[in-house]
């Protein structure tokens, strides 16, 4: 072969091994769909940002379906994808919509409940207070009603407890745990006989169950300051054997809104305050504000959590 017919033969060559990987995913190609390029899927844009200490969270709306005519709840709660919620309906039912990414969907209306708006779960049902005191219990698919509705409130169980049955409750002033079995709670046991005589502060307090993870049970309460006539929300840390471990204090005069996640205690109000702590120090981190306030809150997963805007019937995640 003369010299032109080498080159010629080389460069040939040259093109078929060039369209061989582009065709096998070589030169940064998609190995998938024939060797397509590979297009990167823009992410939402958040609705609005706010900074806390030397952190940013980011807040997304959820659309996809208006709300406006079925949700008004006190309470919210989330579960393998599903946001749990009190619909505005007389006698009030609950709802449920399917969350994915920043989009909610397949509203489902899943039967009565009563007028307290309580929400509990772990990571395998989700349970609330149905009519004439009954606990009702649903897997995702089946609501079964059980047995009585054990105490005034229940406190999520999250921190990645899998599979656990015990929940966490209010019996008068006591703090309870017990086993859900057979859509009812058994063994039930005292961990605080009476929280008013675990510390001087509590003496007049009343409490509420927020959550519970491996190791602590969290209880909300209303403490007012020592020497002020000014009250403050409190959100106390007990281990499971009902000590006391640490305090995140609110902001004053707002009686709601704490969330525990996986790194963060955060408090939010409804007027759009937020103040976040590290969990395990107890340590404030920083404070913000949005243009929305915050009626309910749950922990979706991680350090992101469900944000609910009454005077707007809107749904937001917040990602911490």
């Amino acid at each position: 072969m003369n010299l032109k017919g080498k080159i010629l033969s080389a460069a040939a060559a040259g093109l078929l091994a060039a369209s061989l990987l582009t065709g096998c995913g070589g030169g940064g190609g998609n190995s998938s769909g024939g060797g397509a390029p590979k297009v990167e899927t823009p992410k939402t844009a958040p609705t609005m940002t706010f900074k806390f200490g030397a952190h940013e969270a980011k807040v997304y709306e959820l659309t996809g379906l208006d709300l406006r005519d079925r949700i008004n709840t006190w309470d919210l709660g989330v579960l393998n994808g599903d946001v749990y919620f009190q619909c505005g309906r007389k006698p009030p039912h609950m709802g449920k919509v399917t969350l994915n990414g920043e989009t909610i969907s397949d509203f489902a209306d899943l039967g009565e409940t009563d007028e307290n708006h309580t929400i509990a779960m772990n990571d395998k049902v989700v349970l609330w207070k149905g009519q004439k005191d009954a606990l009702v219990v649903y897997d995702g698919k089946t609501t079964k009603v059980g047995g009585r509705w054990p105490g005034q409130l229940l406190a999520k169980v999250g921190g990645g407890i899998s599979g656990r049955e015990e929940f966490y409750f209010l019996g008068g002033k006591a703090l309870k745990k017990g086993k859900l079995k057979d859509a009812s709670f058994k063994d039930v046991e005292v961990i605080v006989q009476d929280l008013t005589k675990a510390s001087p502060d509590f003496k007049n307090a009343q409490f509420y169950p927020v959550a519970s993870d491996r190791d602590e049970i969290f209880v909300r309460t209303i403490l007012q300051k020592p020497g002020q006539n000014k009250k403050v929300p409190v959100l106390v840390a007990f281990d499971k054997k009902g000590k006391e471990l640490r305090r995140y204090e609110g902001m004053e005069g707002s009686r709601k809104g704490f969330g525990v996640t996986d790194r963060y205690v955060i408090f939010a109000d409804p007027n759009g305050n937020f103040r976040v702590f590290e969990k395990k120090s107890g340590k404030k981190l920083g404070e913000g504000k949005i243009t929305f306030g915050v009626f309910a809150l749950a922990t979706v997963k991680g350090n992101s959590i469900i944000a609910y805007d009454e005077s707007g019937k809107k749904l937001y995640r917040i990602e911490f």
